[in-house]
């Protein structure tokens, strides 16, 4: 009877194997489907009860013996492309698989991709006995990592990685997993768990720790039993303790070791060299400290070595000779940038033979670039960006760089000597030349080059005209820059062909045409400071655009109702132009509004009152509207409607009406500028409460003329034209630190409110060409930051504020033209202002120096005073020297009549006529007033 029953089972088992799957696991199978919700992809489609052999189904594997489900195979194999994958939770139907020794359900979002809370790790997972690999990683689970799967006492494999909502206290647990041999549980938060390493000793076999992101801060006692580890990665995390007692030095049987993103600012240790099997090292990013120890000349099995951004701030010559050279044969990447390297590259780098990625970027090389690099002909990746390097690069330098793809030699002061008919033997990706001197000519070599797709030639002396063959060349380019040159040529009036594009930038060249169709993927354009004429298409493609600058052009006609149609632009400027007309009111607009940042405007002819489509742009942080002819109100619903707003640029314009309270509302408003326009009224006292103009508002930290490119591209847009210091300067980087406000030349009256004093992050205040009355604040000295001062041509009475002398960084002050009187005030930077009698002038009142003026009473007063106070004799030398500067102004308003017609012109001409007359004015005043003092000391 024994034997029958063995026969049977036999059979059976024979039988299961033969005709499929199990029935109850094939019911357990079908239960596990049940309990995901989603699966855009079909992977579960072959699951189903028409199929009764589930051995055959999408995912699973059977023993071939048996008929069990072994296997459980569900990763998400379309997560790079976007898929979530299934979503749902993991069914408890599982623990009716007995014989499951593998389950992996990676990369499936199983919230639906954030639309459901997301599920905890299930506990029953510590029940599946059999499991030698799970595999959780990157499914959205959360919580706390339930203690029970230290149950799991066959398991080899654990992966729990990019989990970011898990965590763990304690992984006491991992005691039970004697066989483990793979751990990772990157992004899991661990910050709690202090005996980790202590837990982690207790796994003999372990051979791959990955513990990347997990809020890691110390390295605490050295374990004993981790011999057989040779994978450790603690990159990403917070540790800040010395490294030279670190336990994993003293791992022999290491061949992977990733520090990198720490804080391990110690100097590097000498203990590398006790690691002779290692073949990867990552210090990258912790700030390290000093040479690289000549103990590492041990490491002969050296194939990877990263000490990116660390202070070892030696010469490159001494750190090459601390590689290990029983290695240099071996080492596939090697990358220095940003290390405070200095000196020169030597010639043998050519001897590294086996070299793929060299980055030295962000460093102080000097000297020329050896010939010897030109032997490498493994190498794929090249980046000397950002460094001294000079000299210029011959053929020579690429002969046998035939696996190159990657290039980047910009900001150096290097030039290449290639000549037109070169054919590289290379085939470039990435080339990346910006301020390398390639002109004038054209380089004609990258005509060869079809497969490049980020191309960046900009700032290299070309002066040329583009050639026919350049639009064809480079239509699949993605990325492509040959701005800041001389670049003449025609655009084609479409670049729809150039459909992989997502970034052209143009700018600063001689290109004429007019602005052409655009390609749909593009998100970046740059067309600035060319000669471009007509209009702007209205209807012009690339409905994704992110930033258009088509500034300093001669562009016509009106900006396009269309532009109310583009829901990712950020960035427009238009400026420097001749576009005319009111702007688009934009009545269809979502209910999200316009993602407009940046409007730049200025300098056209543009009318109409205030626009009105700025009510959706609840994101703008910088408006520039000056020099235009717009008129009627600065509206309230600024404060209301643009909260965001950093700079705000309205002069030379026609707004008339009051100053909005309602601008105090702008918490980050840093710059105000409503110089030029017909604004009356006082000034409101609420802008003392402009919170972006005090110093305790830090300052910016991003550059609003900054362009937004998808390709990381952070170069300056265009620059801003601000007075301050009686002149016309332009902004580029610095405008981030410009903290002003400008209300000149309008018809303000009143008296300038004391709460201004407040705006203690004030750079340049400008009052002047105004009607304003009272006195100048006393407090007025609180402007600490304050480096421009003007409160010309008012009607200011009483005394100049002692508090001015405390304005330490104070450069420039004109308070002339006003009524003011008695003393100057004394101090060191007073004194040290340019033009004193200048900055004086025009208040009769008055005196001390540097004035000629003194403040005593007595009979010499008139002798010390101004020439209107003198004799008569005096008084005709000065209306003599008077009447012949009033006739030369008649005479050059006579010979420059017609400039009179232009009005941009017309005010730079006046305002240079009132300080001609000021100057002469002085100097009369002045060589009068001496003389008159040598006639009465002789007398």
């Amino acid at each position: 009877m024994h034997a029958a029953m063995i026969l049977f089972l036999a059979l059976a088992a024979l039988g299961a194997g033969a005709g499929g799957c199990i029935p109850g696991e094939r019911a357990a199978l079908l239960d596990v489907k049940r309990g995901f919700t989603s699966d855009p992809d079909g992977v579960l489609s072959s699951w189903t009860g028409l199929r009764p052999d589930c051995c055959r189904w999408g995912g699973v594997v059977c023993d071939n013996a048996t008929g069990r489900v072994a296997e459980l195979r569900l990763r998400n194999a379309l997560a790079d492309g976007g898929s979530t994958g299934l979503s749902g939770e993991i069914s408890p139907a599982l623990l009716r698989l007995p014989r499951l020794a593998h389950l992996d359900l990676s990369h499936n979002s199983l919230s639906g991709g954030g639309v459901a809370p997301p599920p905890p790790l299930p506990r029953f997972l510590g029940s599946l006995w059999a499991l030698t690999y799970l595999n959780l990683s990157s499914t959205d689970i959360a919580g706390a990592v339930p203690p029970q799967l230290g149950n799991l006492s066959r398991l080899v494999a654990l992966d729990l990685s990019s989990l970011a909502g898990l965590y763990s206290g304690d992984l006491s647990w991992l005691a039970g997993l004697s066989k483990l041999e793979y751990l990772d549980m990157g992004s899991v938060n661990l910050n709690a768990s202090v005996g980790w390493v202590r837990a982690v000793n207790m796994l003999p076999s372990l051979r791959v720790l990955s513990l990347p992101l997990c809020g890691l801060t110390t390295l605490p006692s050295s374990p004993a039993n981790l011999t057989r580890l040779r994978r450790l990665d603690l990159s990403s995390n917070a540790i800040n303790t010395s490294t030279v007692d670190a336990w994993f030095w003293n791992v022999p049987t290491l061949t992977y070791l990733d520090l990198s993103g720490n804080s391990l600012s110690s100097p590097f240790p000498d203990a590398i060299g006790n690691m002779t099997g290692l073949q990867v090292l990552n210090l990258d990013g912790n700030g390290m400290v000093g040479m690289i120890p000549a103990t590492l000349q041990r490491l002969c099995s050296l194939q990877v070595l990263d000490v990116t951004v660390n202070q070892i701030g030696g010469d490159m010559s001494e750190f090459m000779d601390r590689l290990p050279r029983c290695a240099l044969g071996n080492v596939r990447v090697l990358q220095l940038s940003a290390a405070n390297i200095s000196g020169r590259l030597p010639e043998w780098i050519g001897d590294m033979a086996q070299l793929t990625y060299l980055d030295l970027s962000f460093n102080n090389l000097v000297g020329e670039i050896p010939q010897g690099i030109g032997k490498l002909s493994k190498l794929t990746r090249l980046f000397l960006n950002k460094n001294s390097l000079n000299g210029s690069l011959s053929e020579a330098h690429f002969v046998n760089l035939v696996s190159l793809e990657w290039i980047d030699l910009s900001q150096n002061s290097m030039s290449m000597e290639i000549r037109p008919s070169w054919r590289p033997p290379c085939k470039l990706v990435y080339a990346y030349f910006p301020d390398v001197r390639m002109g004038p000519q054209f380089p004609a070599w990258i005509k060869h080059q079809p497969d490049i797709k980020y191309l960046d030639i900009s700032h290299s002396g070309i002066v040329d005209t583009l050639p026919q063959w350049f639009w064809k060349s480079f239509s699949d380019a993605v990325y492509l820059n040959i701005s800041v040159n001389q670049i003449s040529g025609r655009l084609p009036s479409s670049l729809r062909f150039m459909n992989s594009s997502l970034a052209i930038y143009l700018g600063a060249n001689n290109l004429t045409g007019s602005v052409p169709l655009l390609p749909e993927k593009l998100l970046v354009l740059d067309l600035s400071r060319n000669s471009l004429s007509g209009p702007i298409p209205s209807e012009f493609g690339a409905p994704e655009l992110v930033e258009l600058d088509v500034s300093s052009n001669r562009i016509n006609g009106t900006l396009p109702a269309s532009l109310c149609q583009f829901p990712n632009l950020l960035h427009l400027d238009v400026s420097n132009n001749d576009l005319t007309g009111h702007l688009p009111r934009c009545r269809n607009v979502s209910s999200d509004g316009l993602g407009l940042t940046t409007l730049i405007l200025y300098n056209n002819n543009l009318s109409g009152e205030f626009p009105v489509f700025l009510k959706h742009c609840k994101a703008m942080t910088f408006l520039d509207l000056a020099q235009n002819m717009f008129s009627g109100i600065v509206p309230e619903w600024i404060g209301r409607k643009l909260p965001s707003l950093t700079h705000l640029r309205l002069r030379s314009n026609m707004f008339s009406g009051n100053i909005p309270t309602q601008l105090a509302e702008l918490g980050d408003l840093q710059l105000l500028d409503l110089a030029d326009n017909r604004i009356s009224g006082s000034i409101p006292r609420s802008l003392g409460n402009m919170t972006g103009m005090t110093q305790e508002h830090p300052p910016l930290s991003l550059n609003p003329l900054t362009g937004y490119g998808a390709s990381g591209n952070d170069r300056i847009v265009d620059s801003l034209p601000i007075v301050t210091k009686g002149q016309d300067r332009d902004y580029t980087s610095g405008v981030i630190y410009m903290v002003s406000l400008d209300l000149s030349d309008n018809v303000l009256s009143g008296e300038i409110p004391e709460e201004l004093s407040a705006l203690t992050g004030l750079v340049n205040l400008n009052l002047s060409r105004n009607h304003l009355s009272g006195t100048i604040p006393w407090n007025i000295g609180a402007i600490k930051k304050l480096e421009s001062l003007d409160l010309s041509m008012n009607m200011l009475s009483g005394g100049i504020p002692s508090s001015l002398s405390d304005l330490t960084s104070l450069s420039h002050l004109n308070v002339s033209y006003n009524n003011l009187s008695g003393s100057i005030p004394q101090g060191n930077q007073l004194q040290s202002l340019a033009n004193p009698a200048y900055i004086y002038i025009g208040n009769a009142g008055l005196c001390g120096p540097p004035l000629w003026k003194n403040c005593s009473s007595g009979g010499d007063d008139s002798v010390q005073q101004a020439p209107l106070h003198g004799d008569k004799s005096l008084s005709k030398i000065v209306f003599f020297y008077l009447g012949l500067g009033v006739g030369f102004v008649v005479g050059l308003w006579l010979v420059f009549f017609s400039l009179l017609f232009v009005k941009t012109w017309r005010f730079a001409y006046f305002q240079a006529t009132d300080m001609l007359y000021d100057v002469v004015y002085v100097f009369v005043a002045v060589r009068l007033s001496r003389r008159s003092a040598e006639e009465s000391a002789t007398s």
